[in-house]
């Protein structure tokens, strides 16, 4: 073989190499492409199931709240255990000066 058979060869080569390089970095984009497309939807997903666990606990804890301020329970926690008494129009003294 001569050199220019070597460099023909030579030139087939490096076309093979950009070729299948070109290939492989295409292919290699659209893998992680879809790889990091499903670990943002994984993510997502997450972050739903996070927000849906604290939607319900606002729930719950709203309706604990209204329990507990609620004034029927106030008055019986003030009646049974503070020994007070509910305040009528008979026990307010108008004071004048």
């Amino acid at each position: 073989m001569n050199n220019s058979q070597y460099a023909a060869t030579l030139k087939r080569m490096v076309k093979l190499i950009i070729f299948f390089t070109i290939i492989f970095s295409l292919i290699f984009c659209v893998t992680w492409q879809n790889v990091h497309m499903n670990l943002l939807n994984k993510e997502i997903g997450d972050l739903a199931k996070k927000r849906n666990e604290l939607e319900k606990n606002i729930y719950l804890m709203n309706i604990e709240f209204s329990y507990l301020k609620s004034r029927e329970r106030i008055r019986k926690i003030a009646q049974k255990e503070l020994n007070m008494v509910p305040v009528t129009y008979r026990d307010i003294n108008l004071i004048v000066y």
